[in-house]
């Protein structure tokens, strides 16, 4: 496939042992169920949010969002995640690629292409398998899974969001610098299809899982399909329960009682253990274990935030999420070159920022959507 014979490229994947096949089955599971997870915390939101998009459109020969900001999401999100323009953005890769002789570039636009074609397959036979009505058609939440082929059953998942997440993961993979601009348009894309009134968040979510998935296996060798598949559901299922974390902080009160006490300090507790953690890292100890102890730190400042959210939906997922992270790592963390100093301080800054801003929103923002 694509993934043979591209020189120069230093992701190029080797085949797992028969030694770790029960290494990848267990980061799987842990990945699958993660989503599984994440997918029934998010449909708590599914109706709420359809009906507050309803309530500030108006229905005159066309639907129009009555908040600006929306509107303008709504319509630029559409055109980007646009089936057509994506491809033309491809093909315009591959001819820059031949044309000056870039064949990462080229490479990169013969990826997307395949990306998008994989995700149109899986997507287009899960919406007629599933037969999930659009949101205009739903009115209590409630759907039996039903085949259909009718227009308007196929809301799940979301084509628009599976294309533009398959085309920003092989170009998030070939040119790291601009992964978050890439991740950051597809995401644009998806909440532009829940404000538009065509999908539901879960659909969006199973949207973005298809394209992640589709991303994963069309940059790698064919070969390679079964770790790209883990990858890529792990991957999947580490966004899909930032995008909960976010969603149940701004739109859901902290749980009282003794529930809601335990979880915020397991969360304080798992926050400051991963911070005293990092100081290996700021101190710019060199240590064989390093890399381990930063890792568990990443991992324990992420599931405290998540903990915070007093959601036992998302701390279990976001368990499950660690926990496959972590023993996907875990076996080639000393493989990783060190980083240089200042890619060290920018990088521990960032996460720093990204660490205080979420305390931001769990302490300031809690509640604040009106849905």
């Amino acid at each position: 496939m694509i993934g043979d014979g591209q020189a120069g490229m230093s992701d190029v994947e080797t085949h797992a042992p028969v030694t770790q096949y029960p290494l990848l089955i267990t980061v799987l599971f842990c990945s699958a169920a993660s989503l599984v997870i994440t997918f029934l915390g998010l449909s708590q939101f599914d109706l709420a949010i359809v009906r507050y998009v309803r309530s500030v459109t108006i229905h005159l020969p066309w639907s129009q969002l009555t908040i600006p900001w929306m509107a303008f999401t709504s319509d630029v999100g559409n055109w980007i995640g646009e089936g057509t323009h994506l491809v033309v953005l491809s093909l315009v890769l591959v001819g820059a690629g031949w044309l000056f002789s870039w064949a990462v570039v080229r490479h990169a636009g013969i990826q997307t292409l395949l990306a998008h074609g994989l995700a149109a397959l899986l997507v287009n036979g899960l919406k007629h398998l599933i037969g999930r009505p659009r949101p205009k058609f739903t009115h209590s939440g409630e759907w039996q899974f039903d085949p259909s082929w009718a227009s308007g059953f196929d809301s799940f998942p979301s084509g628009h969001t599976a294309a533009s997440f398959a085309l920003a993961t092989v170009l998030a993979k070939r040119f790291p610098c601009i992964a978050p601009l890439c991740l950051g348009v597809a995401a644009f894309v998806m909440l532009s299809r829940v404000l538009r009134g065509a999908h539901f968040p879960t659909d969006v979510l199973g949207g973005a899982v298809v394209g992640i998935i589709s991303g994963a296996i069309a940059s790698a060798p064919l070969k390679e399909w079964r770790t790209s598949l883990q990858k890529g559901i792990e991957q999947s299922a580490i966004g899909a329960v930032l995008l909960l974390v976010l969603l149940w902080s701004l739109a859901r009160a902290p749980e009282q009682g003794l529930v809601g006490m335990l979880l915020t300090g397991l969360g304080l507790v798992a926050i400051i253990t991963g911070l005293w953690l990092r100081r290996i890292e700021w101190m710019g100890t060199e240590r064989s274990d390093s890399r381990r102890h930063a890792l568990m730190s990443l991992l324990l400042l992420c599931y405290g935030l998540a903990s915070l959210t007093t959601s036992l939906y998302v701390v279990a997922s976001a368990g499950l999420a660690g926990v496959a992270a972590w023993l996907n790592a875990v076996t080639s963390l000393e493989e990783k070159p060190s980083d240089r100093r200042a890619e060290m301080v920018i990088r521990e800054s960032a996460l720093l920022i990204g660490v205080a801003l979420v305390l931001l929103t769990h302490y300031a923002g809690r509640g604040i959507l009106s849905f």
